[in-house]
């Protein structure tokens, strides 16, 4: 289970995503031959450390995504529209206009 854990880990920090959905059905193998086993307290421990570390970097992960989902929504938004504040302080939008052709370095 170990073994699983750190393939899924490294699979994680490299986003290798693809990785995950067959190492899931591995470590839920391993989890049901594991539970079936007598498995000494100090290995359930390490496998529970495991998890627990695994979760976190899955959670980072998720928690960069929505931010980099945010950000290009934002970026969209811009071109669109740029909200800015009026004299009164109150926010205004300013529609951008678009130009016939973009630049792209």
């Amino acid at each position: 289970m170990l073994e699983v854990l750190a393939r899924e880990r490294e699979a994680i920090r490299k986003a290798d995503y693809d990785i995950l959905n067959a190492l899931a059905e591995e470590k839920a193998d391993t989890f049901a031959l594991l539970m079936q086993d007598r498995t000494d307290r100090a290995t359930l421990e390490l496998v529970q450390k495991g998890l627990a570390v695994n979760q976190k970097l899955l959670a980072a992960a998720i928690s960069g995504v929505k931010a980099a989902q945010a950000r290009l929504r934002e970026m969209q938004n811009v071109r669109q529209e740029l909200t800015v504040y009026d004299r009164a302080g109150q926010m205004a939008p300013v529609r951008t206009a678009r130009p016939a052709l973009e630049k792209k370095a």
